[in-house]
């Protein structure tokens, strides 16, 4: 037992760095989102204007800084996110395989207690209580790491769609500038933000639909098979 409470902390503290450090990738996300957003405001409101030699090229210049800084710390923080990938992989192949089989373990449990009762497989109302309260707390903990790894993922889709909004410019800006704009948009299409595990399950939210599917189709498989036979 005192093994198994060991590996058991281990876990958790490993799943709540990887919980910190998305949820600080992801508050830097924002911020960048915020700022490409002014960006792009400007040069939209730049591009309408006359092109007035001097002013004109300044405040091109100063855009393109800000846009080549933002394209800078994306890509450290997809760096990031990388790294962080490679590191928790394991924990995050056995985090997802066990509440995998927790979960059909669970439907299995209640479909158990509502066909006999609590009391013919020997369980407290206490330990029925617990628990049940050990799997909501564990399946909210799974749930509150697992959206905000997928609102991270649409925090990149919002910086790509701002970048395509550039094409509505009135008129050609800067060449440094529509190279900024440019150059930061190759970057997200050629190095993609790809969260995975192990190289074996891509987490998005279609591969996560199915997932879920996959469990209520084994959960019934299992409860048919009880039905049956027992």
């Amino acid at each position: 037992m005192v093994l198994q409470l060991w590996m058991s902390n281990i876990v958790h503290l490993a799943v709540t760095q990887h919980y910190l450090i998305t949820l600080s990738v992801r508050a830097q996300y924002h911020v960048l989102n915020r700022e490409l957003r002014q960006v792009v405001e400007e040069s939209r409101v730049l591009s309408f204007q006359p092109r007035r030699r001097g002013g004109f090229m300044t405040r091109c210049c100063s855009l393109a800084d800000k846009v080549e800084n933002i394209a800078k710390v994306q890509s450290e923080l997809q760096s990031i996110m990388n790294q962080l990938g490679e590191i928790f992989g394991i924990e995050g192949l056995m985090l997802s395989g066990g509440f995998y089989i927790l979960s059909v373990a669970t439907v299995y449990f209640i479909y158990s207690i509502l066909k006999c009762g609590h009391e013919s497989l020997q369980l407290s109302f206490i330990s029925m209580l617990l628990s049940f309260t050990l799997c909501f707390f564990s399946f909210l903990d799974a749930g509150i790491n697992l959206f905000n790894i997928l609102n991270l993922l649409d925090d990149h889709k919002k910086m790509e769609r701002l970048l395509e909004e550039r094409t509505v410019f009135a008129q050609t800006l800067d060449v440094r500038l529509e190279q900024s704009f440019e150059s930061m948009q190759l970057q997200l299409i050629r190095n993609p933000l790809k969260i995975d595990i192990l190289k074996i399950f891509q987490i998005t939210r279609i591969a996560i639909a199915a997932l879920v599917g996959s469990l209520i189709q084994h959960s019934i498989f299992l409860i048919q098979f009880d039905m049956e036979y027992f």
